[in-house]
């Protein structure tokens, strides 16, 4: 007897549209639609995510399993694109209090080592943004990174 296909009928619909629910919601945390019709595609591709997951399944477990890993993917998708959400002049702001710290610091008086300070801050900045996780680890890492050069004694040329 072939067990393989059973389980697909005692799966209650409900139990599907949770997860076409959960999957809805996790597409939109990223990107709130903005119109009708991108409210229409979020559904088509909820949908699509859960017809696949339950057709290629070959038992409840691993349609589930399928479903777990799709909403991990979505989650750490959106944990890359916070970058693109994350405002350029709150960058440039960060850049400046950096380059400002490392004034007081270093006895920088001359515009070419303003200069050079800048380039200095701007790449800390860059390397901290580039590898953090989420905006809330980006921040950490700044805040923690300024605060021990804060508390860094100053150095004189």
């Amino acid at each position: 007897m072939d067990t393989t296909s059973n389980w697909r009928d005692e799966v209650q619909p409900a139990f599907r549209q949770r997860f076409f629910n959960n999957i809805l919601h996790n597409l939109q945390l990223g990107h709130p639609p903005e119109s009708f019709d991108e409210i229409l595609e979020f559904h088509k591709i909820a949908h699509s995510i859960e017809q696949k997951s339950y057709a290629g399944a070959t038992s409840q477990a691993e349609y589930v399993m399928q479903i777990a890993c799709k909403m991990v993917l979505m989650e750490k998708a959106r944990e890359r694109e916070w970058r693109d959400y994350f405002c350029p002049d709150s960058r440039q702001r960060i850049v400046y209090k950096i380059m400002k710290l490392l004034k007081r610091h270093l006895d920088v008086t001359d515009p070419e080592g303003s200069q050079e300070l800048w380039r200095i801050a701007e790449r800390f900045e860059e390397k901290i943004f580039s590898k953090a996780d989420t905006e809330t680890d980006y921040l950490r890492k700044i805040t923690i990174k300024m605060h021990k050069m804060e508390n860094t004694p100053r150095r004189s040329h």
